[in-house]
């Protein structure tokens, strides 16, 4: 995807480590940018990621953090975990 593409707006992303599998959700977030988190995240040095994200879903949200924080607890709530970038470590 081109960070062209990506609207430089607030919403919540979503890092999948197979761009085939939408089950495969390495991270949840919120952004007052989009565009700025998934350049941010393009530019990420390899090293810096064990498992690396294949795919950036998102979505525009003007209330982007509540959003993040339901998609969080629905992860949570199903998968009874959070996602491997949202634990905290």
């Amino acid at each position: 995807m081109s960070e062209r593409r990506v609207p430089d707006r607030p919403g919540v992303y979503v890092l999948l480590r197979s761009e085939t599998d939408p089950s495969s959700v390495l991270k949840i977030a919120s952004s007052r940018s989009l565009r700025g988190a998934f350049s941010q995240i393009r530019l990420e040095p390899e090293a810096n990621w064990p498992v690396r994200p294949a795919a950036f879903l998102y979505f525009e949200s003007l209330s982007e953090s509540e959003e993040a924080t339901r998609f969080l607890a629905e992860y949570r709530d199903r998968r009874g975990t959070r996602p491997m970038y949202n634990s905290g470590f």
